[in-house]
């Protein structure tokens, strides 16, 4: 048995598929079945999971991404042997966990957070969520002028697992990236690189 990657297009299971392709590390790839016979894997239902040869199923987009450059040896990915960087990096991606990827939660299922469903409270909840994804990209942005990458002067988890939140910008923005400039080249650099370019071709998105 193989390592297999449960993804569904455009999530941020899209992260980790990028590393897998990156670090050439052997897997399948596949989208999870539906409903309860997925639950039966992952009880939170949820993209990404990663099943284990052992059969056993990993959660949580931060731990898949450290345990596949654990597994292939590129601790470089994961802030290297400086102990500042490797803190750095664990706080960027708890960012995106814990701040940036939930802000987005009121602006896709506004319904999912209020029980009164008419139209001015659903598009109040949205326009909070809005709030809450700007402020993540006011940070983002802060850390990002002058540089290329989030920690170091390499490339990073950190740097992968904002991939597809950055996309999900520009659906939810009218301008898109550009009110952010650093995070805008930021993107557009990393977007260009074969691993990401190549896992967007397989989850049939673009950037």
């Amino acid at each position: 048995m193989t390592l297999t990657l449960f993804y569904r297009p455009g999530t941020c299971s899209l992260a980790p598929h990028i590393l897998l392709t990156l670090v050439d590390l052997p897997h399948e790839a596949t989208h999870p079945p539906r409903g309860d016979a997925f639950k039966a894997i992952n009880p939170a239902g949820a993209v990404p999971a990663m099943r284990l040869e052992d059969g056993y199923i990993l959660t949580q987009c931060g731990a898949i991404l450290q345990y596949i450059c654990q597994r292939a040896e590129r601790t470089d990915l994961l802030g290297g042997d400086d102990l500042r960087a490797q803190a750095e990096v664990a706080q960027w991606c708890s960012f995106f966990t814990g701040d940036f990827h939930p802000a987005f939660y009121p602006v896709f299922v506004p319904q999912r957070y209020m029980s009164d469903h008419s139209e001015a409270v659903l598009d109040g909840t949205k326009a909070a969520g809005l709030r809450l994804v700007r402020a993540g990209l006011d940070q983002l942005e802060t850390r990002l002028i002058g540089q290329d990458h989030l920690v170091s002067a390499s490339r990073t988890i950190a740097d992968y697992y904002a991939i597809p939140m950055l996309r999900w910008v520009g659906l939810v923005v009218e301008t898109k990236l550009a009110e952010w400039p650093a995070v805008e080249s930021f993107y557009q650099k990393i977007c260009t690189e074969a691993s990401v370019v190549q896992t967007m071709e397989i989850h049939k998105i673009t950037p």
